[in-house]
This record gives C-alpha cells, sequence and structure tokens, in this order.
C-alpha cells in the first residue's frame, strides 16, 4: 500500500501544502488525489516574494499534470493567496478540479450579510487610515500588517491589488465546482475522496463575531484644542501643527491616532485568521488537521463543536501563540497517543518577519517529542519541500 504524503514547501512566512492521499478504486487499485493548500508569502522583508513561487509551483505541476484534485485557499491574507497568479505569470500555471475558498470571500456575502458588513467596513477604514500613516512616517511594523491584510485596500493601493490574487483562485477550477466553504457547508459532491473523509471544522458561516467591537478611528475625545471632529480629521494628514492648535495637543492627537489604529489593525488581522477554512482528513485510521492560521476565538468555536485527537496538525498562524490554545492542547494532542500511532505537526513560517513568530519557547515546544515529532520548513532551502509519511 502507498502512503499519504504532505509536502510542505519553505516559500517564506506564508503556506504552501500538497498533500497526496491514495485512494482504493473499484478495481483493487489506487489513485493518488492531491489536495493542495494555499501557496503565498508576506512580500515584505528578507526572503518573501514572488520568486520562489516559480519552481515550487512546477514542482507541484510535475506532481499532479497540472491539476490538482482540491485546492482550498484558507482565507484572503496575501501570505496565502498570491502564488499561484504570481506562477502565472511567470509561465507555470495550475489548475484544479475543484476549489474551496473561505465563505466570507463569495463576492456576496456582505450583501448578505448585514453585521459582518458593518463591522468589516470600520475595519476597512482604519486600514485606509493606517496606509496614510506609514506614508507619512515610516513604520516596518504597520507597513507589513497593511500589505498582508491589503485585500481590504482599496484597489491598486501599495501597488498591489489582492483581489487579483483571490480572484484568480475562483477560475482554477470549473465555475459549478467553486465553493465558498464554512462549518455548515454540505460538501457531498464537493470533494474528490471516496475513501478519505473529510470534515470542515471552520470558520462559522456569520463571520461578524470574529471582529470584535471595531470602532471608529477617531473620537470627540481625541480631537485637537479648538477643533472638532471633523477639523481634526483633516489636521490627521499633517506632520506639524497648523497656526493656531496647541502644540500638545496637536501631538497628542497624533500619538493616539497612532495608538488608536495600530490596536484596529490588530483586529483586522484576527479577524481575517480567524476565517480560516479548518480541514481535518481521516483515512486508513489517521487523522489530519490543517488549521490555516486560525486564533484563538476559531479554536474556542471549534472545542465548542467537537475537536477530536488527531496524529498530524498543521500548526496554525506560523507558530505564533496565538495560533495554539494551551487549554485545548490535550484535548488535540493528548501527551500519550491514544492508539499507539506516531504523531507529527508542522509548522510552516520564517524568520525575521515578527518578533514573537514563531513562538519557539511556548508554541514550537508545546509539538516536540515525546508528545509528537515537529518539522519545520526553515529546515529546507527556499523553495525546497520536506515530507511526511503516513503508511497506508
Amino acid at each position: 500500500m502507498s502512503d499519504l504524503v504532505v509536502r510542505a514547501y519553505n516559500v517564506g512566512f506564508g503556506d504552501a501544502i500538497l498533500v497526496s492521499v491514495p485512494e482504493r478504486t473499484n478495481g483493487g487499485d489506487e489513485e493518488t488525489r492531491h489536495l493542495l493548500f494555499d501557496v503565498g508569502n508576506l512580500l515584505a522583508g528578507d526572503g518573501n516574494d514572488d520568486k520562489v513561487f516559480t519552481g515550487v509551483v512546477q514542482d507541484i505541476v510535475d506532481r499532479t499534470g497540472g491539476t490538482v484534485d482540491l485546492y482550498v485557499m484558507t482565507h484572503e491574507h496575501l501570505d496565502h493567496v498570491q502564488g499561484l497568479l504570481a506562477a502565472k505569470r511567470a509561465g507555470v500555471e495550475l489548475a484544479a478540479r475543484r476549489t474551496w475558498l473561505t465563505g466570507s470571500a463569495h463576492p456576496d456575502y456582505y450583501t448578505s450579510h448585514p453585521n459582518a458588513k458593518v463591522k468589516k467596513r470600520s475595519l476597512e477604514l482604519a486600514l485606509e487610515d493606517a496606509h496614510r500613516i506609514a506614508q507619512a512616517a515610516p513604520d516596518p511594523w504597520l507597513e507589513m500588517m497593511i500589505r498582508n491584510n491589503s485585500t481590504m485596500l482599496p484597489p491598486g493601493a501599495l501597488g498591489l491589488k489582492t483581489s487579483d490574487y483571490v480572484d484568480h483562485l475562483r477560475g482554477i477550477a470549473p465555475r459549478d465546482q467553486t465553493h465558498y466553504v464554512d462549518r455548515t457547508t454540505d460538501l457531498a459532491g464537493k470533494h474528490p475522496f471516496s475513501e478519505a473523509t473529510v470534515r470542515v471544522l471552520a470558520p462559522e458561516e456569520d463571520t461578524s463575531s470574529y471582529y470584535g467591537r471595531g470602532g471608529p478611528t477617531l473620537t470627540a475625545a481625541g480631537t485637537a484644542a479648538g477643533a472638532d471632529v471633523a477639523e481634526s480629521a483633516s489636521l490627521l494628514g499633517l506632520s506639524v501643527p497648523p497656526v493656531g492648535v496647541d502644540p500638545g495637543a496637536f501631538f497628542d492627537l497624533l500619538a493616539a491616532r497612532r495608538r488608536n489604529t495600530r490596536r484596529q489593525i490588530m483586529e483586522i488581522d484576527k479577524a481575517n485568521n480567524n476565517t480560516s477554512v479548518v480541514l481535518e482528513l481521516e483515512w486508513r485510521g489517521w487523522r489530519l488537521l490543517f488549521a490555516g492560521d486560525a486564533e484563538l476565538k476559531s479554536w474556542k468555536t471549534m472545542h465548542a463543536n467537537g475537536l477530536k485527537p488527531v496524529h498530524f496538525v498543521k500548526i496554525s498562524h506560523h507558530g505564533s501563540h496565538n495560533g495554539t490554545y494551551g487549554d485545548l492542547f490535550e484535548e488535540l494532542m493528548p501527551q500519550q497517543s491514544s492508539d499507539g500511532r506516531e504523531r507529527h505537526a508542522l509548522v510552516s513560517t520564517h524568520d525575521g518577519d515578527w518578533d514573537s513568530v514563531p513562538d519557539v519557547d511556548g508554541t514550537l515546544t508545546l509539538y516536540q517529542q515525546p508528545r509528537c515529532t515537529l518539522h519545520d520548513t526553515r529546515t529546507v532551502a527556499a523553495g525546497a519541500s520536506l515530507q511526511i509519511r503516513f503508511p497506508g
């Protein structure tokens, strides 16, 4: 019998994961079904650019014949979406027989979900404000966060159109095989597997709860002395106080604006991560969990709806502390394997982009021996892949 193989590519700060699943046919032979997750990176910082995707996607094309059986876009973050279009622009094209995109990426989603639309729009305004702040004064952290969430910016901001990347993913499979999924989606007929079984654990159909409170970027309490809210909004485009405005109050306003905007950018990033498609795959006694970038709120909801122990987990959010819920860890991967099978964890991550990612002393320590074997994309060269095998 053949092995199920998980291949994780080192694409920098991002995900590109190919899962090759042998399936028995009615005649007793085996055919391999290929499941691909994401393909993208930050496009910011050392080692994050489009060049890596040409070789990565060519390797996937060579292994799959140019068409994967199922492609899953977990969520609309740049580090998960742009690789296939980047490769196509370089002359390497990959197709899919079926695609799953996170439910909130549906073009009509926010028309039918007004609560989510209101909260999302509030945070879009904050992102636009952050873009103006970053243009006025360099802020590498803020610029990286804006870039990663740029699907929420007006087209062309930062020279990017993240929506182009998502639109490309909408078209790699036939229209009637392009699906927007959440935990409530009926998956019958939407996947290629006859022997393996799949379950979507997240996101929720209504994503409004992921957005938190949101709120405006400027309030009357934060206005400069002698100016109303509208006037203060116009002052925010300045780097020095105009004549007649108290300098202390003016710079207090700028500082308050920056603090509030950074807080809201974190809310945007967290909300987008929590819309990640989380997929559970069971095959010949093995249970594998691919968690996208799900953060704590999504994990708590998954717990409420039923988590099962797994033999493999793709560690969420590149090994960040907020991608693993410590209180639920024993539920997901108990100290001792219940069936004696070996267990594995995969972190797809990169150094030098965020001070706290990956969380080496916390998150990655949880996933080490004797509990399981930790596999890290940083151990292979840029563009190369590591392999994890599950015998059939």
